[in-house]
């Protein structure tokens, strides 16, 4: 098997890369053609201009340069920002793509399409699902790196990422692709786009067109990716290897735990462990099951795991355009889009290891066979005889792996309005809108659920065979308690907003005309969720409490204003304000300011400096109830079963000053205890403080470097305190643990709450260089990084700082997941080279080295399963050709070199091993794209 740092093909270093390229374009240089540094249009600011180096930390790329990485749909996009992760859903999910910039996470993230807001993911509801922007109507995409608070809204903490549409299109472009795996067994990707428009905004006044997007991913299973995942892999990562997992959980047939006078004994077993647990089956599930090592039968867990969910998603922006007067605009956009993700899991779960009610996730209620069903061990049935098994209750743990995998659907839809106008009155320009947007999601079970009490109800009554293969009777009466079809949980978000901007000169400076602007906006949120109550019937991978239907909702008001002062030709200030108003918060003031200094031609500095404020989410605060849960891992209680090392389980020994309470030591000691999880209405917002400083140069002719310093402090950080930093420190921590009179535990709190702040800075770094020459063509070498110095997170207002930098965050800072991972250097290098219809570029993505997660606090370099995850290298190769000027082809290899994944302890519960947020695990996969204009 191969490995993430040891790919078949020699890697090339980054240096050597670059050295190369500077090397060739220098040798070019006497040839280079005087070409302009490109001006860009300055997202951060409410004042119509255009700027040549913004004071603001700003990256702008073009929609042909995303094209010329190989980058054709709005995932790839994200996953590409060097200053930024992504939650993307691997194994299922409903979400989609979010952008997490800074590892401050996707709420504190701002999205944006044409400058105004998206509405946030139905599922959630805290972050915006990229997927939703059709790629082939974006003409570029704008990430501001720092806070924009005083502009766009109060919680613009990490910075903004804005995509922009075509204002015009006139004419009919048609372009379909497909990415093809190497490696077979699924990950397939056909798309296919068509933009079509009618119009010229200056001779005739007038523009219409439409940009539809659609694309399907297929499914791909970890069986169909042996390269990465073998039984010995799982126990290097500190898994359990295959055939000595003894849970019994997830096993086909049914495993047995003996019952004498209503408590379980320490005989299990499994009647068909003798001929190897598969034999009454047939040849379809003849491989399900293989044996454990002490009499139980085990589901191979190698056979239901999903690296990719199948998933199709269709977008339609449509843009109406109507000039007006001398200088006004009125446009009216529409986006919609539908969505759906199918998460393949393994077989539905029923037994002694799952619990009968949600409603009380701490009752555990047995799945009993007894002696009156023909499907008891010895009986007519035909199910063999066990020894020492006659007539007792047996309690059973059973995969229906007969109904096949278990299948949810997730399904999404977005619709957006807006109405814009835009011009000049009276000397001042204008621009006023209207957005009315929403979102809604749906998740079903589509195939292989059933009804937990009627599963119950089935194997007491005898019907149903948990040993083998249903006759006619048990398959009926499966159909007759199937849920598939039904809808569990549901969610909807809108957005009502509208707002203003006027913006003009006042009088003149030194280094041109002082400029202001001044503008509002009014905006309601809603947010509602519904949990069905026949979530009920089935307990399997169903999160929220039935019958429940939270919701919120807040209405935001704010004012702003900008103003813009050329001091001189070469200095620039800029200073902006925003008061906002929330129904549920009351008022907040934030600024910011800016300032850039053209040191000489070549040389000029910028900073800014601005304050930030995030009010809770409305899932954050009314979203699912608090519920009490078993804990994530196994843990010894630090009271009823004390021990030296209370973040190391089973190290600990029953207390005997509780001895009077009769408590079973398997239920303090190495068990799983009660934690308390959900919403938290009494939560504060947050406040945060930026400052960025940097420099851009350019050392030579068409050459542009930039450093850029970025500092972020929060307070008050919303978060849930993890299970690990609560047992490392069970004496600070005591408050967590909530018990009842007689010293029981009840519950862990780590439910949402406020904790102590969170620091992070460092450096983000840019550098272009572009040849043109009159023979050979354009060269270019562009790089983009990101350097993070510190993370930190504190858990206590005035507390220690604990550094997560290349390691598991101490705080679960976000929403979508407990784990957010900050790397040391993250780049994305590109070389490219173009000649009359040719154009090639080969583009590496490097992320640096990092901790794994299961590192617990007690762990040490040298120890078990003390896991680092090494450096991860791709390089993705795309090359297109322009035959005439109506078909262009383009073909990429990406991951050329075919390297596997880096493995991973992240989700080893679920088996599935490689890293997620570093990688992908389809392999190299070959693009064929062509494009058509008519």
């Amino acid at each position: 098997m191969k490995h993430a740092n040891h790919p078949a093909t020699p890697r090339l270093a980054l240096g050597t890369f670059t050295l190369a390229v500077l090397t060739l374009v220098h040798q070019a240089q006497a040839q280079q053609a005087d070409t302009p540094m490109e001006r860009v249009t300055v997202t951060g600011s409410s004042i119509k201009r255009i700027a040549t180096e913004s004071a603001l930390p700003l990256t702008v790329y073009k929609a042909e340069e995303l094209q010329a990485q190989g980058l054709t749909t709005m995932s790839e996009v994200a996953t590409s920002l060097v200053t930024a992760s992504t939650n993307e859903p691997v194994g299922g999910g409903s979400s989609g793509t979010m952008i997490n910039m800074r590892g401050l996470n996707t709420n504190r993230t701002l999205v944006m399409l044409n400058g105004r807001r998206l509405p946030n993911e139905a599922s959630g509801a805290s972050s915006v699902n990229v997927d939703v922007i059709p790629m082939s109507a974006i003409e570029r995409v704008e990430v501001l790196r720092d806070g924009a608070s005083s502009i766009y809204g109060t919680d613009a903490i990490a910075g903004v990422v804005n995509f922009i549409t075509r204002r015009s299109y006139d004419g009919v472009k048609l372009t379909g692709s497909y990415v093809d795996p190497e490696r077979h067994g699924g990950g397939q990707q056909p798309r296919l786009s068509i933009v079509a428009g009618k119009g010229d905004l200056q001779k005739d006044g007038w523009n219409v067109y439409a940009a539809f997007d659609t694309q399907r991913r297929y499914s791909l299973m970890q069986k169909d990716r042996p390269n990465i995942w073998n039984p010995d892999a799982i126990v290097a990562l500190g898994g359990t290897a295959f055939t000595t997992n003894t849970s019994g959980s997830s096993s086909a047939p049914a495993n047995f735990t003996v019952y004498n006078n209503g408590k379980a004994t320490s005989t299990t077993g499994n009647p068909y462990w003798s001929s190897g647990c598969a034999s009454n089956y047939d040849a379809k599930y003849g491989l399900a099951s293989t044996r454990a090592k002490n009499t139980t039968c085990i589901l191979d867990p190698s056979l239901y795991p999903q690296l990719l969910p199948d998933a199709m998603q269709s977008t339609l922006l449509t843009k109406a355009s109507l000039r007006h007067g001398q200088d006004g605009l009125l446009t009216v956009e529409m986006l919609n889009t539908e969505s759906y993700i199918d998460a393949t899991l393994p077989p539905q779960i029923v037994g002694a290891q799952t619990a009968y009610s949600v409603l009380n996730p701490t009752l555990r209620k047995p799945l009993f066979i007894t002696k009156s069903s023909k499907w008891y061990p010895g009986g007519s049935g035909g199910v063999p005889a066990v020894a020492g098994v006659t007539a007792q209750d047996l309690a059973l743990t059973w995969s229906l792996d007969e109904a096949g995998a278990a299948v949810t659907d997730g399904r999404q839809r977005t619709n957006r309005i807006v109405v814009n106008d835009e011009g000049v009155v009276a000397g001042w320009d204008y621009r006023v809108g209207l957005n009315v947007s929403q979102s809604r999601a749906t998740v079903s079970w589509k195939n292989g659920f059933f009804s937990t009490p009627g599963l119950y109800q089935g194997v007491a009554s005898g019907v149903l065979n948990p040993f083998g293969k249903q006759d006619e009777a048990g398959r009926a009466y499966l159909d007759s308690i199937s849920m598939d079809g039904q809808t569990y949980r549901s969610g909807r978000v809108r957005f009502y907003g509208t707002d203003f901007n006027l913006s003009r000169s006042l009088f003149d400076l030194t280094g041109g005309p002082l400029m202001l602007a001044v503008g509002g906006d009014l905006h309601r949120d809603t947010w509602n969720s519904d949990v069905g109550m026949n979530a009920e019937e089935v307990v399997y991978k169903v999160s929220g409490n039935p019958g429940t239907h939270p919701s919120g909702g807040r209405t935001v008001g704010a004012l702003y204003a900008e103003i813009d002062a050329p001091v001189t030709k070469s200095l620039d200030l800029t200073a902006a304000v925003r008061a906002d108003h929330f129904s549920d918060f009351g008022n907040t003031v934030n600024p910011k300011i800016s300032v850039r200094w053209e040191a000489s031609k070549k040389v000029m500095l910028r900073a800014t400096a601005s304050t930030g404020f995030r009010a809770p989410t409305l899932p954050e605060l009314y979203g699912a109830a608090r519920q009490l849960v078993p804990s994530t891992h196994r843990w010894d209680d630090p009271l009823l079963c004390p021990g030296p090392t209370p973040s190391v389980a089973a190290t600990g020994t029953p207390n005997p000053a509780y001895a009077s309470l009769g408590l079973d030591p398997a239920t303090v000691c190495n068990t799983q205890l009660t934690t308390l999880t959900g919403a938290n209405p009494d939560l504060q917002p947050e406040k945060s403080k930026t400052f960025t400083a940097g420099i851009v140069f350019e050392p030579v002719k068409n050459a542009v470097v930039s450093f850029d310093f970025w500092d972020v402090r929060m307070t008050g950080t919303i978060a849930q305190m993890t299970e690990d930093t609560i047992f490392s420190n069970v004496q600070k921590y005591a408050n967590l643990f909530v018990r009842n009179p007689d010293g029981t535990l009840k519950y862990i709190d780590v439910s949402r709450m406020n904790l102590g702040g969170l620091h992070t800075q460092g450096i983000d770094t840019a550098f272009s260089y572009t040849i043109p020459t009159a023979q050979r063509g354009k060269f270019g070498v562009a790089l983009d990084g990101t350097y993070v110095r510190k993370y930190e997170t504190q858990t206590d207002s005035g507390g220690a700082w604990v550094d997560a930098v290349g390691q598991p965050g101490a705080l679960a800072t976000g929403s979508t997941s407990a784990n957010t991972y900050v790397f040391r250097w993250k780049s994305n290098l590109r070389l490219s080279w173009s000649y009359r219809g040719f154009g090639t570029q080969l583009t590496q993505q490097y992320t640096s080295h990092y901790i794994d997660t299961n590192a617990l606090p007690s762990q040490r370099p040298g120890q078990p399963f003390y896991h680092v995850i090494s450096s991860y290298t791709l390089y993705n190769l795309s090359t297109h050709y322009k035959f005439n000027k109506h078909l262009t082809v383009s073909f990429g290899i990406n991951n050329l070199f075919d390297v596997d994944p880096p493995l991973s302890n992240q989700r080893i519960s679920s088996r599935v091993v490689f890293a997620q947020n570093v990688a992908k695990p389809i392999g190299r996969t070959w693009l064929t794209r062509a494009e058509y204009t008519f």
